[in-house]
């Protein structure tokens, strides 16, 4: 019987010892004392632009890279067409503009945002959100497709 109650204390004292390691786990994943938000998730500090690239048919495009200026950070969208450059807290971006280099065997070089073609241009980037910049949709034109018409270029 003493040795029973013996293993029956120590399996008490592991588990008041693991539930004590649980909640100061906890209490720093959810920033506790150090100004976090209480979801163990820091905010950004600095601004995001994203968007979708999508080809004539809206479908998702990969392998396009979007360049923010003056900063000339970048991105490439992902398999769904998004794609999202993280600015930091840097200067804030003014332009952007779009690369299809790394798919110009299957894209035009012409590119449309906002109902125009801005093949070689860059745009104004739209007002922030909060910390987040929403280009919208970008569209891309196959090889084969009639782009928008040249007279759009550089608006």
């Amino acid at each position: 019987m003493r040795q029973g109650t013996m293993n029956s204390f120590r399996l008490i004292a592991a588990l008041v010892a693991m539930g004590a390691l649980a909640l100061a786990a906890m209490a720093t994943l959810n920033g506790c004392g150090g100004g976090g938000t209480g979801t163990g998730v820091t905010p950004p500090t600095g601004l995001r632009v994203q968007g979708t690239v999508l080809d004539e048919q809206g479908r998702a495009v990969s392998g396009i890279r979007i360049i923010v200026l003056p900063n000339n950070l970048s991105a490439l969208s992902g398999s769904d067409g998004r794609f999202t450059i993280d600015v930091g807290s840097g200067t804030a971006p003014t332009e952007f503009k779009v690369d299809v280099s790394n798919r110009a065997n299957e894209y035009y070089e012409v590119v449309g945002y906002a109902g125009r073609n801005i093949q070689g241009c860059s745009i104004n980037l739209p007002a922030p959100a909060g910390n987040v910049i929403d280009i919208g949709v970008v569209t891309v034109y196959s090889q084969g497709t009639p782009p928008p018409p040249p007279h759009d270029i550089c608006p």
